[in-house]
């Protein structure tokens, strides 16, 4: 099953900023339990994927609307790199577990708009800007805790090669859901549109999170484990479509 460009009229856009994501490669059988149905993970030699993503969204338009409560939206989420079973590389995407974000109208909107589960949290991204490196930090508050991802990036960014793992995990034109909150209902998508750029080289990274409580028991398994591949794109223009129905 290949994909056009999706007509869905443009519902978001804005300018990413600072997007770092922290992967993990884990068996398929991690995560297929959470998927919505008519996912599968995307697997690259055999294993699948969860990706803790922070990620800040300046100049945000919604509907060609700017409102105040969206021009700066800090965000962490917790994906798996997905596709529609039977799909193709066109179909690649990702799908969202659980989001954080600091605002309750951009959690509101997120839940109505997209079906997503955002949650409200207190949220502290920090980042500073060298000649020669970029130190950036997401932090956010669940359960009583500072929950935190933080990496330490040199420039300038480098276009990762075609065939390697960061490209493979880059190359997402899809945001997936259903239409009800069980992951029952109808598959749906909504086209992404996100250059996949050039990388920050990853110095050092750091992450503290109690996967149990941000997260749920089922990631407390990743407690003791690092991250198998941490990215930095220091970012760029994207686009949002409206949901439609994928047909198979």
């Amino acid at each position: 099953m290949g994909s056009a460009p999706s007509s869905a009229p443009v519902i978001l856009r804005a300018t990413a900023r600072h997007r770092v994501a922290a992967h993990y490669a884990v068996a398929p059988d991690r995560v297929t339990p959470h998927l919505t149905a008519g996912l599968v993970p995307d697997t690259r030699e055999g294993r699948a994927y969860v990706s803790l993503v922070g990620v800040r969204l300046l100049g945000v338009r919604v509907l060609g609307i700017a409102g105040p409560g969206f021009r700066r939206v800090p965000a962490v989420e917790l994906q798996v790199p997905v596709r529609p079973d039977g799909g193709d590389r066109d179909d690649r995407g990702t799908v969202t577990l659980q989001a954080y974000v600091p605002r309750r109208l951009v959690a509101w909107a997120a839940r109505g708009l997209y079906g997503e589960p955002v949650t409200v949290a207190s949220m502290q991204p920090v980042w500073k800007e060298r000649p020669d490196e970029v130190e950036v930090t997401y932090r956010f508050d669940r359960a009583g805790r500072e929950q935190r991802l933080r990496v330490t990036a040199e420039k300038p960014p480098v276009a990762p090669a075609p065939d390697t793992a960061a490209r493979f995990l880059q190359d997402r034109h899809w945001r997936y859901g259903s239409r009800d909150d069980e992951n029952t209902g109808a598959l749906m998508r909504a086209r992404m549109e996100r250059p996949a750029g050039p990388l920050y080289r990853i110095q050092a990274h750091h992450v503290t999170v109690r996967w149990a409580s941000a997260f749920g028991d089922a990631w407390d398994f990743l407690a003791d484990r690092s991250p198998d591949l941490v990215l930095c794109d220091p970012g760029g223009a994207i686009v949002l479509h409206w949901r439609e129905s994928v047909r198979k």
